[in-house]
């Protein structure tokens, strides 16, 4: 085979002088000189950097530690901590500003009150009624439907066919009509015969079968007006009309459905008033009387209403002991629906004389009842009271100290903390937060009864906005 190069041609691998020129691998891979010094430029400042950070770090906790350490012991502070108030600058006798534990207080009082308790019940429409048809019938005219409101009286609710109806009417007066000339024609064959008798032509056979005959004819038009009128009066019930004033719940007919008498058409139910039907426990029952005010809360609407009792069923139910009550409510406005829950309050027992407090003043917790009482004198200071809740009367308790001391102190008159009672410790200073009103209501509530009809006592504005303890 013919070797084909030029004698001066080499390969490029055979070059000594370019194999000299070309850099190695390694001399290709490593980074030049300056790009190398900035990138150990850049790592020695983050480390300065983090350097002085936790130098400055470490400086702040031992001057927060210090700073700490130095108001620890001062006794100011820690009276402060403590809620006692510090001395004043003239002395451990002058105070240097009001501190303690912020309250809002409401005054005790001692009322003649007569115990209530909640029953649970609910709405019951006072009538309820299937409206059917009277007649026999297609229906042509459906003009409610569930849910309209519908007026006694007036509201159609559905529309009959009439037709057959007005023939039946038009055959019976052709009826009577007939049974009118033939009772004319009766009429004229009595006198006749009764002229021949007279004339003593005719026998008296042939004049008592003619008087007979007329008599019969006489009650045949009886019975023929008789049938007009019920036609008549089938023909005005076409229309079916609402019974009184209230709400469709259902429909039962359809338009075109054919009725007869008796077919229900719409379930209508009353509006206006309606009920609040309770099951009453046995031990309630006998201190109700008919025509009592009930105070009775809806609880889906958060509204409460003043009825009248109107019911007292004497036979209640043997498994649960209870007996029906109803409770009749106002409902102009038409909010109030059948079957909405509702709470009636009912007196359990005979009038006594009892230290009413604000629902907010009572600490409820599973082992006990409290009430926080504010000792007069200076500096003022809580002490808590062990207390049982005997009954409640609208948004107040009435409360019975459990030791002879706390019925020292919760007396008529006392101030009781409604609102902060959840942070205090027993005689902790407090401060009320509206000093001046409080103690002018402390010094007029001396002496004075309660009004046993109020809301939570006399306390001041706050007081009665305050938040629950709890």
């Amino acid at each position: 085979m013919q070797d084909t190069r030029v004698s001066g041609d080499r390969p490029a691998g055979d070059d000594p002088s370019q194999s000299a020129e070309q850099p190695s691998t390694a001399e290709r891979a490593a980074p030049p000189q300056h790009i190398k010094g900035r990138q150990q430029s850049r790592i020695l400042l983050v480390a300065v950097a983090l350097t002085f950070l936790l130098a400055g770090a470490y400086a702040g906790s031992v001057l927060a530690h210090r700073w700490w350490r130095a108001r620890v012991a001062n006794p100011e502070f820690l009276s402060t901590l403590s809620g006692d108030k510090p001395a004043g600058p003239g002395g451990p006798g002058e105070q240097s500003g009001p501190t303690g534990a912020l309250i809002r207080a409401d005054t005790a009082h001692l009322e003649e009150i007569r115990p209530e308790r909640p029953v649970v019940g609910r709405l019951q429409e006072i009538r309820k009624v299937t409206v059917a048809s009277e007649i026999t019938g297609k229906i042509v005219a459906m003009n409610v439907t569930e849910g309209s409101p519908v007026i006694g009286g007036k509201t159609i609710i559905a529309s009959i066919d009439r037709v057959w109806l007005d023939l039946s009417i038009a055959q019976q007066k052709a009826r009577i009509e007939v049974i009118t000339a033939q009772l004319r024609k009766e009429e004229a064959n009595r006198r006749r015969v009764t002229v021949l008798l007279q004339q003593g032509v005719a026998p008296d056979q042939e004049l008592t079968d003619q008087l007979a005959a007329y008599d019969q004819r006489q009650a045949e038009l009886k019975e023929a007006k008789t049938a007009l009128e019920e036609l008549e009066e089938e023909r005005r019930r076409v229309d079916i009309v609402a019974p009184f004033d209230g709400w469709v719940t259902l429909r039962r007919a359809e338009l075109g459905q054919r009725l007869s008498p008796g077919s229900p058409v719409v379930d209508v139910v009353s509006r206006g008033d309606i009920y609040a039907v309770m099951n009453v426990p046995e031990s309630l029952v006998n201190g109700l009387e008919i025509g009592m005010k009930i105070p009775v809360t809806i609880e889906p609407l958060d509204k409460t209403q003043v009825g009248s009792l109107c019911s007292i069923t004497p036979y209640g139910s043997q498994a649960s002991r209870t007996y029906p009550v109803r409770v009749r409510l106002s409902d102009e406005d038409g909010t109030l629906k059948a079957g909405m829950s509702a709470t009636a309050i009912f007196p359990s027992g005979d009038r006594q004389k009892r230290t009413m407090v604000s629902c907010n003043a009572v600490l409820i917790k599973p082992d006990g009842n409290t009430v926080w009482v504010v000792e007069p004198g200076a500096p003022l200071t809580a002490v808590p009271l062990p207390v049982e809740i005997v009954a409640r009367v609208g948004n107040r308790f009435a409360v019975e100290p459990l030791s002879p001391d706390g019925r020292a102190l919760l007396v008529d008159g006392a101030m009781v903390v409604v609102e902060g009672a959840e942070r205090l410790r027993p005689h902790q200073a407090v401060v009320l937060m509206d000093a001046k009103a409080a103690e002018a209501q402390w010094a007029g509530s001396s002496g004075k009864d309660a009004d046993a009809n109020g809301g939570a006592g006399s306390g001041s504005g706050p007081a009665t906005t305050s938040k629950p303890n709890r």
